[in-house]
């Protein structure tokens, strides 16, 4: 503007004429812009507010990053937005300051609530298992690890993995029935790099009917499992109340002598400790994202969801979960019994 300015001897009206025909396809100068930059530069040496000039980094001088670093150092879980009205930056400058310093968005990790004697317990669990693994490298492939779970129609889904990708938005919905409601239980086992399972049952599991299933249905269910493999298993199981049922108990101490884990068990099983049973750590989240995918339509089509789900475990996968079970308790010992998925 200012090259085209001065070749027409500053006159405004040809210099606004001349900038057209030689940039026809850029917005056509007034001759009030041209007034106005000329009188701006003559009089106070600057530009005339509101006319760019390049793009201004100030705000990422060192000033400004300090206090961006400093509100951040003091609110770790401030948003970018208030942090950007608290030192009247932009929100992309307030970016722009945190990428180049290598701040990350690190997620919150939820994690099961431990009472102050559960760390001295599970180290005790741990220690013993560790000494079994020096023993015997191949023992986690040994024990059949068991848990029940409940799944309904209104699972939550993780939002984060759901995407309709269009050009146009399909203001894409999904039904839920939170006054229509039905559930079905499961129980689950994993047992030398196989999913043994599922198994559906309703209603409340006492330690009577948990029995039934140890005597009557478990046998059916390691129907496959050659019996000299069977021979050499040890049981696991959590500290759910029908498990510590006396009839229970006594069932275990004669099927599975000095070889089975669980609340009283020979060895004993950490209360509140999910993060230390792959059913837990693994396998309840991978089939709850595979079949809350799409909405049930009945209880037969959740069930046919489950089962569908769990055929896509693969031995691949469980030797992958099961080869994982050592460094988890490793980690654990190093965090003195405590919480350590979000280290891992």
């Amino acid at each position: 503007m200012l090259a085209v300015f001065n070749e027409v001897g500053r006159s405004t009206l040809k210099a606004s004429r001349l900038y057209l025909l030689r940039y026809p396809q850029r917005r056509q100068p007034s001759r009030a812009t041209y007034e106005n930059i000329d009188k701006c530069l003559r009089e106070k040496g600057t530009f005339p507010t509101g006319v760019k000039k390049g793009k201004s980094h100030s705000a990422l001088d060192e000033d400004h990053q300090c206090s961006v670093l400093a509100a951040f150092e003091l609110q770790p879980h401030a948003s970018i937005r208030m942090i950007a009205s608290q030192t009247d930056i932009s929100c992309s400058s307030v970016y722009r300051i945190l990428h180049q310093n290598s701040y990350h968005p690190y997620k919150i990790h939820y994690v099961q609530g431990l009472k102050p004697t559960d760390p001295i317990r599970r180290l005790d669990f741990i220690s013993h298992m560790v000494v079994l693994h020096e023993e015997d490298e191949n023992i986690f492939s040994k024990i059949l690890w068991t848990d029940e779970s409940c799944f309904n129609n209104n699972g939550i889904v993780n939002r984060r993995n759901s995407h309709f990708w269009s050009k146009n938005n399909p203001h894409w919905t999904r039904e839920t029935n939170a006054q229509i409601r039905w559930s079905i239980n499961v129980w689950c086992g994993i047992f030398n790099n196989q999913l043994i399972g599922p198994y559906f049952y309703d209603g409340t599991l006492t330690g009577l009917r948990y029995l039934d299933f140890l005597v009557n249905i478990l046998p059916d269910l390691m129907a496959d499992v050659p019996d000299e493999v069977c021979d050499n298993m040890w049981f696991q199981q959590d500290g759910a109340p029908p498990h510590n049922a006396n009839v229970v108990k006594d069932h275990l101490n004669q099927q599975y002598p000095s070889q089975w884990l669980g609340t009283n068990g020979p060895v004993k099983w950490p209360p509140r400790s999910p993060d230390l049973t792959p059913l837990d750590f693994f396998l309840w989240g991978y089939l709850k994202d595979k079949v809350y995918e799409q909405q049930s339509k009945s209880l037969i089509d959740l069930k046919e969801r489950i089962t569908a789900a769990c055929r896509t475990v693969t031995t691949t996968m469980l030797k992958s979960v099961m080869d994982s079970i050592i460094q988890r308790y490793e980690k654990c010992l190093e965090n003195d019994g405590g919480h350590f998925e979000n280290v891992l």
